[in-house]
């Protein structure tokens, strides 16, 4: 199986990151990557990127408990890939195992190690 990518969130929402879905950003489109890079440097930096996806943990929570139900990130996450997010294994999704699985993808996509991902 795919190691889990939360990054699929992104998918849902705005479009955005949506080859990241794929644990890949070589299809994203330059629409999307211009999205992402709200400051028009021509790279998605770290920042960027988490207040993106803290956006989207937030569009996502929408009975706005502050955590994910499976129901909630049912539309971008199979029933696994939830499990594997979440941590704790107590059926919710909270902000923390959120991020820091979205982090960990834009890490792991990082290849040069700079802190930003590049068309």
């Amino acid at each position: 199986m795919n190691k889990l990518l939360t990054l699929s969130f992104a998918l849902a929402l705005a479009g955005p990151a949506a080859a990241f879905a794929q644990g890949s950003h070589e299809g994203l489109t330059q629409a999307h990557f211009d999205q992402l890079d709200t400051d028009k440097n021509g790279k998605v930096s770290e920042a960027e990127y988490r207040q993106f996806m803290e956006g989207a943990f937030d569009k996502l929570d929408t009975d706005k408990n502050g955590s994910l139900s499976n129901a909630e990130a049912g539309t971008v996450l199979t029933r696994e890939q939830f499990s594997i997010v979440d941590r704790n294994q107590n059926g919710q999704l909270n902000r923390q195992e959120f991020m820091d699985q979205v982090m960990s993808d834009f890490h792991r996509q990082d290849q040069n190690r700079d802190g930003h991902l590049q068309p």
